[in-house]
């Protein structure tokens, strides 16, 4: 029973890793990814783009705003990697 406790409680803090990046926001980012790789558009340029997206909330309750960090882990999530 322990393990699987421990085992669910992984599983959450993987899933709420990613947690800032917002559905829309994985879609923006997700089409963008082969422009990135070929250099006609960069990192900042659909960072830009997917933090339009961003989750207000009610009245600010609820909101969830995508920072850097977690735009740079959603990318290495989908094992990409860019060389600055």
């Amino acid at each position: 029973m322990k393990r699987l406790t421990e085992i669910i409680f992984l599983l959450l803090l993987i899933l709420f890793s990613i947690a800032g990046v917002s559905d829309k926001q994985r879609t923006i980012i997700d089409n963008q990814i082969f422009l990135i790789k070929e250099g006609m558009i960069s990192k900042d340029q659909v960072f830009k783009k997917a933090k339009k997206f961003d989750d207000t909330g009610v009245f600010g309750i609820g909101s969830d705003e995508m920072t850097k960090d977690e735009f740079e882990d959603y990318l290495k999530s989908k094992i990409f990697t860019i060389h600055d």
